[in-house]
C-alpha cells in the first residue's frame, strides 16, 4: 500500500512539474514574439510601411492580456512607437487615397488609446476622408447589398469592409458606411460547406475577423450560441492548419476559441502544444525578410494564440439596423 502511494505522488509531481514547465515554455515564447515584434517596429523601414498595423498590435495586447508583465510591457513599447507616429504624421497628405486614409485612420485611433491624441489631425483626417465613398473604401456599398455573391473573392472583400468600418466607427470617422451596415450580411455568406481551399482560407480569416471585430479586439467574451456554423468551420481548419504546420492560421483560431469560452477545449491545448514546439528562435514562426508582413504576422498571431485574455463584458446579441 506504502509502494502504490508513494507511485501516486510520484505521478502527481511529475505531472505538476511538466505542466509547470509547458506553462514556462509558453511564456518564454509569447516573450520571444513580443521582443521580435519590437525589434521589427525599431526599423524604419519596417515602421514607415506597417507603423499602423503594429501600433494597434501592441495597444491590443497591452490592452487585453491577463498578464501585467506582459501588459506593461507591451504597452511600454506601444507608446514609445506611438510617440514615434505622431511624430512623423502632423498632417494627413494632400494626395492621400481611400487606402491611405484608412491606414491614418488605424494609426491615429490606435495613437489615441495608447495615450497620444492630436485633435488637429482627427479634424483634418476627417475632411479628408469626407471626399471617399464606400465603393472607394470597400468596393462595394453594404448599405445597399452584399459583395457580389458569384464574386470569387468576396469573403476577402466583406472582411476587409469590416475591418475598415469597424476602425472607422470607433475613430468616430465614417469611412463610407458603418460596420453594421457590413456585418448585417453575415447571414448571407453561410454556409461554408463546399469550396476550395483558396475560398476556404478566405472564409477562415472572415470569421475570425468577425469575432474580432465583435469583441473588440479582445476586450469582451463572444457568445457562442451567436456564431455556431462559424465555430464549426474554426474547429475544422484548426485541425487542418496543426496538420499543414500553418502557425497563422492556428494562432487566430486559438484566440477565436478563447474569446468564446472554449479556452480550456483540449483542441486548444493541442494548437497551443503546436506553436510552442514550432516557434522559430528569433520569436517568430514563418515568412522571412523578403516577407517581412508575414513575419511579423506570424509572431502576432502565435503571441495572441498563446497569451490569455483579461475579458470585460460579453457580446450576447449582434449589432442591428
Amino acid at each position: 500500500m506504502r509502494f502504490l502511494l508513494c507511485c501516486f505522488l510520484a505521478a502527481i509531481a511529475a505531472s505538476s512539474t511538466l505542466h509547470a514547465s509547458s506553462v514556462d515554455d509558453r511564456h518564454a515564447a509569447i516573450d520571444r514574439a513580443l521582443n521580435f515584434l519590437h525589434k521589427t517596429a525599431l526599423d524604419d523601414a519596417n515602421f514607415s510601411r506597417y507603423g499602423a498595423d503594429l501600433l494597434w498590435c501592441f495597444y491590443t495586447i497591452a490592452h487585453t492580456s491577463s498578464d501585467p508583465q506582459l501588459s506593461e510591457s507591451a504597452g511600454r513599447m506601444g507608446r514609445e512607437l506611438a510617440l514615434r507616429w505622431r511624430k512623423s504624421h502632423r498632417h494627413v497628405p494632400a494626395d492621400a487615397n481611400a487606402a491611405g486614409i484608412f491606414l491614418l485612420v488605424t494609426g491615429a485611433y490606435s495613437a489615441d488609446r495608447l495615450g497620444f491624441p492630436d485633435r488637429r489631425f482627427k479634424a483634418e483626417l476627417r475632411r479628408a476622408a469626407a471626399k471617399f465613398t464606400a465603393q472607394d473604401y470597400l468596393g462595394f456599398d453594404p448599405a445597399q447589398a452584399p459583395p457580389r455573391l458569384d464574386n470569387p473573392g468576396r469573403y476577402d472583400q466583406w472582411y476587409g469592409a469590416l475591418i475598415v468600418t469597424f476602425f472607422g466607427d470607433a475613430y468616430g470617422i465614417r469611412l463610407g458606411a458603418h460596420y453594421r451596415d457590413v456585418l448585417q450580411w453575415l447571414p448571407r455568406l453561410r454556409p461554408y460547406e463546399g469550396y476550395d481551399d483558396d475560398t476556404e482560407f478566405d472564409i477562415f480569416y472572415a470569421i475570425t475577423h468577425v469575432i474580432y471585430t465583435l469583441d473588440r479586439y479582445h476586450e469582451r467574451r463572444v457568445s457562442s450560441s451567436l456564431l455556431p456554423n462559424e465555430l464549426a468551420f474554426l474547429r475544422r481548419k484548426l485541425k487542418q492548419a496543426i496538420e499543414d504546420e500553418d502557425p497563422e492560421m492556428v494562432g487566430e483560431a486559438l484566440d477565436c476559441l478563447k474569446a468564446t469560452g472554449l479556452e480550456h477545449d483540449p483542441q486548444v491545448a493541442e494548437g497551443l502544444q503546436f506553436l510552442v514546439s514550432t516557434q522559430r528562435p528569433d520569436g517568430s514562426w514563418a515568412g522571412d525578410p523578403d516577407d517581412l508582413y508575414t513575419e511579423y504576422h506570424s509572431a502576432w498571431a502565435g503571441l495572441d494564440g498563446l497569451r490569455d485574455y483579461r475579458f470585460h463584458g460579453r457580446v450576447k446579441t449582434l449589432p442591428v439596423h
